[in-house]
């Protein structure tokens, strides 16, 4: 479920920032969250991520404007990366997406979500578990306070966002093919570069990137791995925001993949700053267990 369309605080043309990183998000909710909820009734019961691994997977919800996609990955015993991605459907150009993470902490489980203009992540605790029922609830926040997931027959998916009452709206979700969640690992691992490169994390870029890259901007300039990593941490090149639409993922061989998109790129080079949308194609193979970027080649849009 799209944080955006459920908090109404923004257009659907507007795109979220990958600003926050794993560390950050989780000293922010730290102290946030755990000041915020008191522990729910039955708490023992809604304290893991074990019960609601039905949850994992990629999900399409199509509606008469939008179709929205939302997807979840394993990333540890504790955490689960996830992504939400709606697209016009007037103009399937626009799009907007929004980073999602639970997390098991503090005795409970939270579901973060990082809005581009608000300073820290919003968090909502898992009060109600069962078999394919999952709510979550802030009832500090305006809206909403209230998500309700609910497994539906047919391996579909009921999603009612709400302020806890009569105001809200509710969505109809089908799980997509295995085919589809197979591009799971390799758009969690894109995400997760795109995180680093905003947050000029040369450590996290290092591992998100293969030894032999190669780079090809916008400009047509070409830079290996250390060149593009010195460039972000230097400050010489910026990139301020990376917000992914309309991919589409290939596997063409064993521990190779291809990713094709559209970007919404804010990118700064001292004191200019750019925002552009361009379109991509990204090579990644598998190198020590994990996917990293080999060839990354993209084209500004009009």
């Amino acid at each position: 479920m799209l944080v955006a369309s459920k908090m109404r605080i923004r257009s659907p043309s507007n795109v979220a920032s990958s600003r926050v990183g794993v560390a950050p998000m989780r000293a922010c909710l730290a102290t946030f969250a755990l000041a915020t909820f008191a522990a729910p009734a039955g708490a023992d019961e809604c304290s893991s991520l074990a019960p609601m691994r039905w949850l994992l997977g990629e999900w399409l919800a199509e509606g008469e404007k939008s179709t929205w996609r939302e997807r979840w990955s394993e990333t540890g015993p504790a955490t689960w990366e996830g992504r939400g991605i709606e697209t016009s459907g007037s103009d399937p150009a626009r799009s907007s997406s929004e980073a999602l993470r639970m997390v098991e902490m503090g005795g409970g489980v939270f579901y973060v979500a990082k809005v581009a203009h608000n300073e820290l992540p919003v968090a909502f605790r898992l009060v109600e578990c069962g078999a394919g029922r999952l709510v979550f609830a802030n009832p500090a926040h305006d809206f909403p306070r209230r998500l309700e997931y609910t497994r539906t027959p047919g391996d579909r998916l009921r999603v009612r966002v709400s302020d806890g009452g009569a105001q809200g709206f509710t969505l109809d979700f089908a799980r997509q093919a295995e085919a589809a969640a197979d591009a799971e690992p390799v758009l969690a691992a894109e995400d997760l570069r795109f995180a680093a490169m905003v947050n000029a994390d040369a450590q996290a870029m290092r591992r998100a990137f293969a030894e032999d890259l190669r780079y090809v901007h916008t400009t047509g300039d070409v830079d290996g791995r250390e060149a593009l990593i010195e460039s972000i941490v230097s400050g010489r090149r910026r990139y301020l925001a990376i917000e992914p639409g309309e991919r589409q993922v290939s596997r063409p061989g064993a521990g190779v993949a291809a990713v094709t998109g559209v970007a919404r790129m804010r990118v700064a080079a001292g004191a200019d700053e750019l925002e552009f949308r361009a379109r991509y194609l990204a090579v990644y193979a598998v190198a020590n267990g994990a996917w990293t970027l080999r060839a990354w080649q993209s084209l500004r849009l009009p």
